[in-house]
């Protein structure tokens, strides 16, 4: 239309809990568990599931800290180093391997599942805008969560697919942020971020000058400062609408 103002030009969305999740009912540490057990007996390692169980999830505690409170990246290999530490296992790279594959690629059999709804809001901002996903990666890297996207037909939507195991760093680090604007070729100003976790979603996008949009699952605000808290996915698209037209 003419003499329309473009106000907002793309849209970066978070992966795990914004765009899928796992599917209700799976138990994801068990299954983890379960797979790096077998590949320790098949090297002649046997330790306690229940060891197992607590040194992944210890990992991922450690993970989670350093992402939220430095925006630094643990990537899944260097999970991997301390998980065995942890378990007292000087492995050989043969079992290395293994054990990153078993350790990697659950999600890859018990696949997730779309958030509801995303599927029609990615189709509908894609006319009008450029999209882009912004994931920090636990044990599941960029590599393996191309794949999950690709078989759950959500790739096809975003331009570009930025992950903190292969830009170094992670959500609220600013680099993350600045490489998916770069790559985008827009202005902070000229993008929201919509994610579920205020402490990096939000605060990352908002310390560099991005809109900033909390998709909040029913959740208290709790202080959440942001453009736009969202508890339905039309609000998101009305208030995207009116930034994009008006």
């Amino acid at each position: 239309m003419e003499g329309v103002i473009r106000v907002l030009k793309a849209v970066t969305f978070d992966l795990w809990n914004t765009v899928i999740r796992t599917k209700p009912g799976e138990d994801i540490d068990g299954a983890v568990t379960e797979r790096l057990a077998g590949v320790l007996e098949q090297c002649g390692y046997e330790r306690p599931k229940a060891k197992i169980t607590e040194a992944t999830i210890e990992c991922r505690n450690k993970v989670l800290d350093l992402q939220v409170n430095e925006g630094r990246e643990m990537p899944p290999k260097e999970q991997v180093t301390w998980i065995l530490a942890a378990l007292d296992i000087s492995a050989s790279a043969e079992l290395r391997a293994d054990f990153y594959k078993a350790y990697t690629t659950v999600t890859l059999e018990q696949l997730p599942e779309p958030i509801p709804g995303v599927a029609r809001v990615l189709a509908q901002l894609q006319e009008t805008l450029d999209l882009a996903l912004i994931c920090n990666t636990g044990k599941t890297p960029g590599s393996v969560a191309r794949i999950i996207l690709e078989r759950l037909g959500l790739k096809k939507y975003f331009t570009h697919l930025i992950f903190s195991d292969e830009v170094g760093v992670a959500k609220p680090h600013p680099k993350i942020f600045e490489q998916t604007l770069a790559a985008l070729a827009v202005r902070p100003e000229q993008t929201v971020h919509i994610g579920d976790d205020p402490r990096t979603d939000v605060r990352g996008a908002r310390n560099i000058g991005m809109h900033t949009a909390w998709l909040a699952h029913g959740r208290d605000s709790g202080g959440v400062k942001c453009d736009l808290i969202v508890h339905e996915w039309k609000d998101f698209l009305g208030w995207v609408q009116e930034r994009v037209t008006r």
